[in-house]
């Protein structure tokens, strides 16, 4: 019987070809590689046809499995398996199966010592994902044993040869399950290995920028820090005094010491704010609490929940000689990066000077307000009495009359805006709220305005609507009368006064003026209801009035627990909005 030519190249010579191959085959090389085991043992598997003894039953098989190898070969080369489905995983082992079957088949058949290489493609099938390969070995392996036998007329096809293809599948299954499992275990094994080094780079990473960003920061901090220290320690007007999360005293500024007449070294590090207060809170100590608590309580009831200054709230400070000043205070938060307090600073103002100005003020606008109330209410009740008497008076008499009854009753409201104002600095001033329809204390308002607006050539236009409020109706009489007839007083003749009044959504009132005057300045909006402050261009048209009106508007929304917004534009007009609560505070509506 004729053998084939095979190829004379010796086995490890064959393999390093192979190899070699493989790695200059670019996105393929894992492939290549992969079938290189099998290539291998079919090349030596080759060879061996050339030592005498070993029967070629098939030229023609030896040579087709050989062909198979070789396409084997080029298909792992030159297909793109990574853009293949992945059913296309299990061709090549399959081919090498067929390759096998064929060897087989032309060296004896059922006693063809190529028998064994059948498990190699077995363990390449049960290595790939799921279990289709374990299926496909397991099948593959039965039809290896069985086609080389049925293609071999001189062997006859007995129940043997079958049960010898049951048997071998068998034993493939059982490989190929273990291997599978195996496989499995290793590459969960592999991919928990490489999940836990890339999550060990990212944190080493993380590490590396916190570490940058922490020595940043910390440069950031000792150079703010040195900064806000050379700031402070320079200002010599202005008391500055820097304290930890508990109130010690860790910078105390030459403008502390100039105020308060301590030496430096003795209050930082030694005193807490505290000691300086002479109106603070004198807590026992008590388990758990910290020792500077107090001071800390102290300091964050000044400081606003933004963490900024806040409004700045006048205390009682104790100097050195034990005398008291009167300081005005800014507290800030300084904050650590993690958002904890790490201390305060507080900015103290001397304001001694200007509270004793104050209270000299108000004593002053008190007392004259209520000397010029009394003789005006007596003016008052005689001219009444003059105008409605029995003697009989000229035009002229009862013009000369009228005009001192109305400058008399304008002097009149005056002081009384100006005891109002000084109640409510005194803390004084109360309303008395009750059931009211706001309706009917706009439409008293414009009827009794309706006859200022119409000499002023100034149309007044109401749109009113039920609003039921709880609320002091006088005092909301007042509000609405100063700023109608402010709006009307600010309005060129030709102009529009528009009154409104509704409910709002939250069960409230809402009450709208709105004009077509003469405006203000956008930087004067905020001081416009400070007491006796007039807007720039009030003042440049020689507009009469005191500026008191807005400030007692204010005042009177304030405590309805209400709100007062304005918005202007110059030369356009402005509007002013009053909201009110269902309730005034602490009165159940």
């Amino acid at each position: 019987m004729n053998r084939p030519r095979v190829p004379t190249v010796p086995a490890g010579g064959a393999s390093r070809v192979l190899r070699r191959f493989a790695s200059r085959m670019g996105s393929e090389a894992a492939v290549v590689e992969r079938q290189l085991p099998f290539l291998v043992v079919f090349l030596i598997a080759l060879l061996t046809l050339r030592f005498p003894g070993i029967p070629i039953s098939l030229p023609w098989a030896v040579w087709a499995s050989g062909g198979v190898a070789v396409l084997i070969a080029l298909l792992a080369r030159f297909v793109p398996w990574a853009e293949a489905p992945e059913w296309t995983q299990d061709v090549l082992p399959a081919l090498q199966i067929v390759a096998i079957a064929l060897l087989r088949a032309g060296t004896g058949g059922t006693g063809s010592m190529y028998t064994t290489m059948i498990f190699l493609p077995v363990l390449a099938l049960a290595a790939q994902r799921g279990r289709r390969g374990i299926a496909v070995g397991t099948i593959g392996v039965g039809l290896a044993i069985v086609v080389p036998a049925a293609l071999d007329p001189d062997v006859p096809f007995s129940n043997l040869v079958l049960l010898r293809s049951l048997f071998v599948g068998l034993v493939a299954f059982v490989i190929a399950v273990t291997a599978h499992e195996v496989t499995e275990r290793l590459r969960a094994r592999t991919e928990a290995v490489a999940v836990m080094r890339d999550r060990e780079q990212e944190l080493l990473e993380r590490m590396r920028a916190d570490a940058f960003e922490l020595a940043r920061v910390a440069d950031a901090r000792r150079a703010a820090r040195d900064q806000l220290v050379s700031i402070i320690d320079s200002a010599t007007q202005q008391a500055i005094i820097a304290t930890d999360a508990t109130g010690l005293v860790e910078v105390f500024n030459a403008g502390a010491e100039r105020l308060l007449g301590f030496a430096q070294g003795d209050v930082v590090g030694r005193m807490r704010i505290t000691d300086l207060d002479a109106g603070a809170e004198v807590v026992a100590p008590t388990p758990g609490r910290a020792p500077g608590s107090t001071a800390a309580r102290l300091l964050e009831s000044i400081v606003a929940p933004d963490g900024s200054g806040g409004f700045p709230r006048d205390r009682t400070y104790r100097r050195q000689d034990g005398s008291e000043v009167t300081v005005q205070l800014a507290v800030t938060r300084r904050l650590e990066v993690d958002g904890t307090v790490a201390g305060y600073v507080v900015v103290a103002t001397d304001v001694t000077a200007d509270r004793e100005a104050a209270r000299l003020k108000d004593e002053f606008v008190s007392l004259v307000s209520h000397e010029l109330r009394t003789p005006l209410t007596s003016v008052l009740g005689y001219l009444e009495l003059l105008l409605d008497g029995t003697d009989e008076l000229t035009e002229e008499q009862r013009s000369y009359l009228t005009v001192i009854e109305r400058n008399a009753r304008r002097q009149l409201r005056l002081v009384g805006d100006l005891l109002l104002t000084a109640q409510v600095d005194a803390g004084t001033f109360a309303i008395s709220p009750r059931p009211i329809d706001l309706a009917d204390v706009v439409r008293g308002s414009a009827t009794s305005l309706g006859p200022v607006a119409e000499q002023a050539g100034v149309a007044l236009v109401t749109s009113v609507a039920p609003t039921p409020v709880v609320a002091d109706p006088g005092r909301l009489a007042q509000v609405v009368d100063n700023l109608v007839s402010n709006a009307v007083k600010f309005t060129p003749s030709g102009g529009e006064v528009h009154l409104e009044v509704a409910p709002t959504p939250d069960g409230g009132a809402g009450v709208l003026v709105r004009d077509t005057g003469i405006g203000i300045a956008p930087d004067e909006l905020q001081r416009l209801t400070t007491r006796f402050f007039r807007a720039t261009s009030a003042t440049r048209r020689a507009i009469p009035g005191v500026g008191l009106g807005l400030a007692i508007a204010r005042a009177v929304v304030d405590a309805h627990g209400g709100r007062l917004d304005v918005e202007s534009t110059l030369g356009e007009g402005t509007t002013f909005v009053v909201t009110l609560p269902a309730a005034p505070p602490d009165r159940p509506a």
